[in-house]
């Protein structure tokens, strides 16, 4: 009987070591996979810190317009800096060097009335715009694609052309709604970036372009152009161009990835022209404001002619308009509106 008891004894405990060491390594698994799970990839940390210093990654809250900024940065490799003049972005911001970072790679472009609003919360659309200019899209495709949303009709009118590249890209479209108000969480920034970061999608940004004065590399940068009004030689911007004018004396303001109005200037006054559909040209005057920092990558014209209703008007940028450090456009860009 005794023998018997030390056998099941020993049984007992040999079974009771396995279910332990069964659990130590379950846990174990587990342990990994809550690790794997919270913590965020590296690029993601790293543009985080660079504006919360010494804080995790926040991904399951809205994210700010300069956070967005920080992780693009950092997952594209976006590190040269070039002059901001937003008035809401001094060089004690947080914000300052990457929103500066955002300016030189030419992906924003900021609100009207010269500001960013760093701290204001982003949007899914505004996230999509950028994307859309990082990744260079055709965003004047028709309409098609992007149909499919149960809610495009809520796309607003200035977003549809970068919505449209991206779902025909493969970028976003994996969902039935895209949510064009709705703010981004920092998970959903995450799996956004990472799809248009993706080998396929994404030409090689391991080493950013440097400008070299007079060396070519990098060409001057049309990044939009607006209706605005100009008060005390500061432009406010009133709509974009292709949503028309209303007003045959309109003033439109081009916006330029850099200085354009100091050293090449009798050049580039010439190189914009306005034109109709049937090539006629159109009385108009390419004027700049000299003294301001924060006009200084921006060209305006005003129409001198009388323009009817439902005019097609052309604007002809050609190819030599050159920065200020002597990089050129590259090739000839027109913009066209109506005359509402």
């Amino acid at each position: 009987m005794i023998k018997k008891t030390r056998k099941n004894s020993r049984i007992g405990v040999f079974v009771a070591s396995i279910l332990v060491l069964c659990m130590m390594f379950s846990m174990i698994g587990y342990a990994d996979t809550i690790q794997s799970t919270s913590e965020p990839n590296d690029w993601a940390a790293n543009g985080w810190s660079r504006i919360h210093e010494n804080e995790n990654f926040q991904q399951d809250i809205s994210l700010k317009r300069g956070e967005l900024l920080s992780l693009i940065n950092s997952l594209f490799n976006f590190n040269e800096k070039s002059e901001i003049s937003f008035s809401d972005v001094d060089s004690q911001s947080p914000y300052f060097k990457e929103v500066s970072k955002a300016f030189n790679a030419g992906y924003i472009i900021g609100r009207g009335n010269n500001i960013f609003d760093s701290e204001a919360y982003v949007t899914k659309t505004e996230a999509y715009i950028m994307i859309a200019r990082i990744l260079n899209l055709d965003t004047k495709q028709p309409v098609e694609q992007m149909l499919k949303f149960k809610d495009a009709s809520e796309v607003p009118d200035w977003a549809t052309g970068e919505i449209e590249a991206l779902t025909r890209y493969g970028v976003i479209g994996d969902k039935s709604k895209v949510k064009p108000f709705e703010q981004l969480t920092g998970e959903e920034a995450v799996a956004l970036l990472e799809k248009a970061y993706s080998e396929e999608n994404v030409p090689d940004v391991e080493t950013p372009v440097e400008e070299t004065k007079n060396d070519g590399k990098a060409s001057l940068n049309l990044l939009g152009a607006y209706f605005v009004t100009i008060d005390n030689n500061q432009s406010t911007e009133i709509c974009e161009i292709e949503e028309g004018s209303s007003d045959e004396n309109s003033i439109i303001k081009l916006v330029f990835d850099r200085g354009i109005v100091r050293e090449y200037w009798e050049n580039n006054e010439g190189q914009i022209k306005l034109q109709g559909n049937n090539g006629e040209e159109i009385e108009g005057e390419v004027f700049r404001i000299e003294d301001s920092d924060f006009e200084k990558s921006n060209i305006f014209i005003k129409t001198s002619a009388d323009l009817k209703s439902g005019k097609t008007v052309n604007i002809i940028i050609g190819k030599d308009l050159k920065a200020n450090n002597g990089n050129i456009l590259g090739e000839e860009q027109v913009i066209s509106f109506k005359v509402k």
